[in-house]
């Protein structure tokens, strides 16, 4: 399993965030290999972004390959590019 993190500053009210969130649903609900998503807020710094919980790494990849990662500076209002980390999963408390 792979774990992306990706967080960003956007100049979207929270509002509009939490509309363009829903409105997303469920598109990320058809995603191949896409387990869980997290959609996550840093008090500290403002930013907004998601927590995804991939089968593979090739199914993470092919996200960020694909269109919704492409379309995030204009559908988010993109301050800078999106900050990404990617972490291998190495146990789970549950299954």
């Amino acid at each position: 399993m792979k774990m992306l993190i990706m967080r960003f500053s956007t100049k979207k009210s929270a509002e509009e965030l939490s509309q363009l969130s829903e409105a997303g649903f469920e598109k990320f609900r058809s995603l191949p290999g896409l387990i869980q998503k997290y959609y996550v807020r840093y008090e500290e710094t403002g930013e907004v972004g998601g927590v995804y919980l991939w089968e593979t790494g090739e199914a993470l990849q092919a996200y960020l390959d694909g269109p919704i990662v492409k379309s995030l500076p204009e559908r988010f209002e993109l301050r800078e590019g999106p900050k990404i980390e990617i972490v291998d999963i190495q146990y789970a408390l549950r299954s």
